[in-house]
């Protein structure tokens, strides 16, 4: 019998999903898990294309991941483990593993969905659904308690973003990863090269639509405790200054190089 508890699939990574040392970018491990998500639900015939006949839409407003030092590299096969793991009358949480097809952990973590109600434009609690979804309480292995930022971080840098076609989904909303590109934008090279993330949570807060001016102002944040480690915020607003994300990552720096010569048996 097919286990709908759990759904495990298989992705090669891609070009696209590569950053210039050939390793998986945070964005592409928020791609996977919202996938292989996807896929889950349309087994149990609740994905998008599902609830939308019932004018429902799933929402994600949080996602957190933890990363592992030795990244997926480009051509890995990675396999992607998601499972519900805790439901209350507003909120469905996942967890997810990712790991390369010889066990090893890339990265793991959960997401916060919601549903709403696309005629009414609010929430919806998900009772009508919850015969259909199965949870496994027991593989909780993080808490689901909500982060809060600090607000005292040092003014780093700030960039604008003009939304494009490419940024928007099938709702014709920007679509969640295209908030990780825009918060990346403000690292530079030589940073992404000599530091490694460590770990990730996003906030969306609010929709934002083509022709819209995005200003993604970056803080770092203080560690007194360990000067080695780079906490950053992002704070993405809308042209009417409300925020419309928040994006936090904790940077160490790499303790294995990537020498590009090694990939050559992959190629």
């Amino acid at each position: 019998m097919k286990d709908l508890t759990k759904y495990t699939h298989r992705y090669s990574i891609t070009a696209a999903d590569m950053d210039t040392r050939y390793r998986m970018t945070p964005s592409a491990v928020l791609l996977y898990f919202q996938d292989c998500w996807a896929r889950h639900m349309a087994c149990l015939n609740l994905a998008a294309f599902d609830v939308v006949k019932q004018n429902l839409l799933w929402v994600v407003t949080e996602f957190n991941a933890w990363f592992e030092p030795q990244t997926a590299l480009w051509s890995d096969d990675i396999d992607v483990t998601v499972w519900n793991s805790e439901m209350s009358s507003l909120r469905l949480y996942t967890d997810f593993r990712i790991h390369k097809a010889n066990g090893t952990e890339v990265a793991h973590g959960y997401a916060c969905w919601t549903l709403l109600d696309t005629e009414a434009h609010r929430l919806t609690p998900n009772t009508s659904l919850a015969s259909q979804i199965s949870v496994l309480p027991e593989m909780t292995s993080l808490s689901h308690k909500k982060m809060r930022f600090p607000a005292n971080g040092t003014p780093v840098h700030q960039i604008e973003h003009s939304v494009n076609t490419m940024d928007l989904d099938f709702n014709k909303h920007v679509n969640n990863r295209a908030y990780v590109s825009i918060a990346m934008q403000s690292a530079n090279e030589d940073f992404m090269d000599a530091y490694a993330i460590r770990c990730l949570t996003i906030h969306w807060l609010k929709e934002t639509f083509l022709g819209d001016t995005l200003l993604c102002q970056l803080q770092r944040l203080p560690d007194e405790t360990d000067s080695t480690l780079f906490k950053y915020l992002h704070t993405i607003s809308r042209n009417d200054g409300k925020i419309a994300a928040q994006v936090y990552s904790e940077w160490v720096p790499r303790t294995i190089q990537l020498d590009v010569s090694e990939l050559a048996p992959r190629i």
